[in-house]
């Protein structure tokens, strides 16, 4: 019986760890895409900016809520 927790615990760690490096790479992606919509912002013509902004705005809010849940 010992066998079976250890290996389910086994199991388990490296289900976590698995976790942790998606969740570190998805932090990874949406820094680099709040980025590329910042420089986007920049570059955007005046009758772009309000699609630009609410863009960054919506990947803004995804990294905070993302960065909070990992």
């Amino acid at each position: 019986m010992g066998e079976v927790l250890a290996f389910a615990d086994i199991v388990q760690l490296q289900r976590r760890r698995r976790a942790r490096r998606l969740h570190g790479r998805c932090m990874e992606i949406l820094s680099a895409s709040v980025a590329a919509a910042r420089a986007a912002l920049v570059q955007a013509s005046p009758g772009e900016w309000a699609v630009r902004v609410a863009r960054l705005r919506k990947l803004e809010e995804l990294a905070a809520y993302a960065g909070a849940a990992g």
